[in-house]
């Protein structure tokens, strides 16, 4: 059976960007939401936690490339000086298997959230987000499904975290399907 790899964003001592409404960090909340795509299908999913320090994307796309995975889906969230920055968002290296994974993960994290869809994004090697997307071999797609420096966004989330992992499960689902 083909497997995901769920790639929690930072790490336990740098754990990224704080939401406005409960001062929970990416890693924390996406550690969560790791878990819960996983129990959605405990056999589809592996979850890679990226360590602190030097080589410490080339340390979990190392981890991802030993798994076998058939692609991978690292979970962030978005952050913006303005509290009116709202949207969810998917970035991609725009190889083909990643550009389309990131369509179907993008697809149904917009219908679940109901947040304005910013698109699906490539991004260059040198690009912010491009190490996580170009360092492994199997294609891989970095999510941002909200601004956790918006209240609404961050409410948005909570009231639809199930639906939010279930969407994603599905679009991984699909892209195995036709890979």
């Amino acid at each position: 059976m083909s497997k995901i790899a769920l790639v929690i964003g930072h790490n336990a001592r740098s754990q990224g960007a704080v939401r406005v409404t409960d001062k929970r960090t990416e890693y924390d909340i996406n550690s969560d939401l790791a878990v819960a795509i996983r129990d959605l299908d405990p056999a589809r999913y592996v979850i890679v936690r990226r360590t602190h320090g030097a080589g410490e994307i080339g340390r979990a796309y190392a981890e991802v490339d030993r798994l076998g995975v058939a692609a991978s889906v690292e979970l962030h969230f978005n952050s913006a000086e303005a509290a009116s920055a709202t949207g969810t968002e998917t970035l991609t290296s725009g190889t083909t298997n990643s550009a389309r994974l990131a369509r179907g993960v993008q697809a149904g994290m917009v219908r679940a959230l109901g947040l304005r869809d910013r698109g699906v994004k490539v991004i260059a090697r040198d690009g912010r987000g491009g190490a996580s997307l170009w360092t492994g071999k199997p294609p891989a797609v970095l999510i941002e499904p909200y601004f956790g420096s918006n209240p609404t966004d961050c409410a948005a989330a909570d009231r639809n975290f199930s639906a939010l992992a279930r969407a994603i499960h599905e679009a991984c689902t699909a892209y195995l399907k036709g890979a």
